[in-house]
């Protein structure tokens, strides 16, 4: 297949292209060779064998993530709740009750459980073992430590990109990148950072001023950031994040999505509710999206929303299956994954505004791969 691409990007006829054609030539081309295929002999075979190591350093990295997270869960008492919301807590008591600790809550090692119990638990100390057990995962010196494999992997990343001429990993990751060299990005944040960092102290300064009036604390920790901020939101702003999050059901932010999704590219999306479409999960939803004035169906979009033993943390879009025409029409099946605190049965899943930027940012990732048809 290589040797067809290099024949195209080689022949005299690319001069007679459009710009837009020219340019789909070299990045088709550019994908083979920044990837090792114009690589011979022993360099070609060493390129090989690094990419299965790295493969596997990648998914033991991700595996070890994955078993912190599910091993270091806080388990509450209800006289240990102080300052957490009812959403919070009924979120917590679901996570407790599904791992077969009815009458607790549970604080999981994920961001959507961590991330309001740091900004409103009212137990400093409590807040400092979640925020450590969260920030420490893959570095706990036990048998799910990264730190030996993210040096194998940094090894061997220099290694490969070596093989292909580069200087360095930075410099092969942003060629093909707006800023183009290392030299670029770290301009760039150099000439943000000490503004950055002047704001930070003057965020800081204003949690701490709190922090010492109310609760007599001489510094503000890591773990006590989001809390002080929020202290500082209500103070100077008169604005509680607990308020904004009522108005911030799941389900209507997914029908919000919906709504803009139909605004600006016709889509439409009916789920499908008959079992017609298999689902690796009971929370897993599916829907037909279609365009609405020509009834074409364009693809499936699978929503699997909320966190779970055996999930990886964190929010990401994914497709099973991409547009095709070359082995007839095939048509998008993508995905947008989250982790989510499942609320109560019955009652809404409330989520914080960042999660809900999130929600929305994801969603246009599967919007992209409809989009490509």
């Amino acid at each position: 297949m290589f040797s067809r691409v290099q024949a195209v990007y080689n022949s005299d006829e690319v001069k007679n292209l459009t710009p837009e054609q020219q340019r789909l030539v070299y990045l088709t081309y550019n994908s083979f060779a920044r990837n090792g295929a114009t690589l011979k002999g022993e360099a070609k075979k060493r390129y090989a064998d690094i990419n299965q190591r790295l493969a596997q350093l990648h998914t033991q990295f991700g595996n070890n993530v994955l078993a912190d997270e599910e091993s270091y869960v806080l388990y509450l008492t209800k006289d240990r709740l102080g300052g957490l919301s009812d959403s919070i807590i009924s979120s917590a008591a679901s996570a407790a009750e599904s791992r077969e600790h009815q009458g607790e809550y549970a604080i999981t090692n994920t961001r959507s459980s961590m991330d309001p119990f740091l900004t409103y638990s009212t137990e400093r100390e409590l807040r400092k073992q979640v925020w450590n057990s969260y920030y420490n995962r893959g570095n706990n010196g036990d048998e799910f430590d990264n730190n030996a494999i993210i040096a194998e992997i940094l090894q061997l990343r220099h290694e490969r990109v070596g093989l292909l001429g580069y200087k360095n990993y930075a410099s092969w990751r942003l060629e093909d990148r707006m800023a183009k060299s290392p030299e670029n990005a770290i301009n760039l944040m150099e000439s943000v950072w000490p503004a950055a960092i002047a704001r930070v102290d003057e965020e800081v300064a204003d949690m701490l001023a709190i922090g010492k009036a109310q609760d007599g604390i001489d510094k503000i920790e890591p773990w006590d950031y989001r809390f002080y901020a929020e202290k500082v939101r209500q103070d100077k702003y008169n604005l509680d994040s607990n308020e904004v999050k009522e108005y911030l059901q799941l389900n209507k932010l997914r029908e919000a999505m919906f709504y803009v999704a139909g605004r600006l590219f016709n889509f439409e999306f009916t789920e499908v509710k008959d079992g017609s479409v298999p689902v690796f999960n009971d929370d897993v939803r599916v829907w037909e999206v279609t365009d609405k004035t020509s009834h074409e169906h364009i693809g499936l979009w699978y929503l699997d929303p909320f966190a779970r033993k055996g999930k990886r943390s964190g929010a990401w879009a994914t497709t099973y299956r991409s547009y095709t025409t070359f082995d007839g029409k095939k048509n998008v099946l993508s995905s947008n994954n989250s982790n989510f605190s499942k609320g109560v049965d019955g009652q809404p899943t409330l989520i914080s505004w960042s999660d809900a930027e999130t929600y929305f940012h994801e969603f246009g990732h599967a919007l992209h791969f409809y989009r490509q048809k």
